[in-house]
């Protein structure tokens, strides 16, 4: 008779919200297959406590979520406030100009991709330059990614204008420039940060590394940008042992990072005004840039987290911040086992949502 009133009990309560809610812990969903085991760990910020974790110092494929490194090392090497300029200069013959470059991480060639987001358009340069549009010119340069120059020439032949491009040093550019013609002035890094963890743009966050690893005084190859980032990293007193950095993207499947590594650098970003700009421009759930179509299956996560999202072959991850009441808890989730495809993708995401809801609940 006990037995039998024991298990009405049981499954009364198992009907009810609350208990339904208590099946779905955080730890729970920490360990969801879907995630096939991830480099995990949550952090409440002000308490630097663990609310969950899963082998946070195991190294793991970081995807687009090795931006917010960037996006640190950009700011401690060239200043949130540094801004790159590009300009065309007379030469001594009509048909000669003279482009030069500072590596503008926030230059394009696309007229959409100026207008939508800002970036300074390249061939306004050459329009200043050839007044008297003249079909066939050579063009001297310096300081520009071969990418821009290589878009530029298609941008030429496509106005009919046959463009012969010489690159030369900066000292021979000195030399061959006679007078400045005009010139244009990128938004500052700040902005660029924003836009770059907002949209997970991999061409800004590779020039971005780019110019950080130079700025250092380091390569640009995989072993400059590693040094590059542990020379910073290690200063703010973040876990850099076994970090590899191939790019500033995330797109290298070689990377490797530890959740930890990326909890404590957004503990030190919450904490250091001058990296306000990458919590600025982090996606908020359901509402902007990457985050804007998640978390439907999640709804009271919606407004709640503040995450960059990133995904490569049969790595899917996320990484932020959660709110839930008055409290704060930064998070990382690299799951790096992922089968590729978009199921297994999707349901990977959604997993991440769902545990993340799960602390807006405050079920842990």
């Amino acid at each position: 008779m006990r037995r039998l009133l024991a298990i009405s009990l049981a499954l009364l309560l198992a009907s009810t919200p609350e208990s339904a809610l208590a099946l779905h812990t955080v730890e729970k969903r920490s360990s969801a297959a879907a995630l096939s085991s991830p480099g995990l760990l949550v952090m409440d910020e002000a308490e630097s406590k663990v609310l969950t974790e899963n082998k946070p110092d195991s190294l793991r494929i970081p995807a687009s979520v090795l931006k917010l490194l960037t996006a640190i090392v950009a700011i401690k090497n060239l200043g949130t406030e540094t801004r790159f300029t590009t300009s065309v200069w007379k030469m001594a013959n009509q048909d000669e100009i003279l482009l030069r470059g500072g590596r503008d991480p926030f230059l394009t060639t696309s007229k959409a991709i100026a207008d939508k987001y800002g970036h300074k358009f390249l061939p306004t340069l050459i329009t200043k330059g050839n007044p008297e549009q003249l079909k066939k010119i050579k063009i001297f340069y310096e300081g520009l990614y071969p990418k821009d120059v290589y878009n530029l020439s298609v941008a030429m032949k496509n106005r009919k204008i046959r463009a012969k491009f010489i690159e030369v040093s900066s000292s021979q550019a000195d030399e061959i420039g006679k007078e400045e013609i005009a010139s244009l002035t990128s938004a500052p890094i700040s902005k660029m940060i924003e836009h770059m963890t907002l949209w997970s743009d991999n061409l800004v966050a590779d020039r971005l590394a780019d110019s950080a690893s130079r700025k250092a005084g380091n390569s640009t190859t995989a072993k400059g940008l590693t040094a590059t980032y542990k020379e910073v990293l290690k200063e703010l007193g973040i876990t850099t042992e076994g970090l590899k950095v191939m790019d500033g993207s995330g797109l290298s499947k070689e990377n490797q990072v530890s959740a930890r590594m990326i909890v404590e650098a957004l503990m030190v970003i919450r904490k250091d005004a001058q990296f306000q700009s990458i919590y600025d421009g982090l996606p908020i759930a359901g509402k902007t840039g990457t985050l804007v179509k998640r978390f439907e299956k999640a709804p009271e996560a919606k407004g709640n987290v503040r995450a960059k999202t990133g995904w490569v072959n049969n790595s899917v991850t996320l990484a932020g911040y959660v709110k839930s009441g008055e409290k704060e808890f930064a998070f990382a989730i690299l799951a790096d086992g992922i089968t590729p495809s978009l199921r297994n993708r999707n349901r990977a995401r959604n997993a991440m949502d769902k545990l993340l809801e799960a602390i807006v609940k405050g079920d842990h």
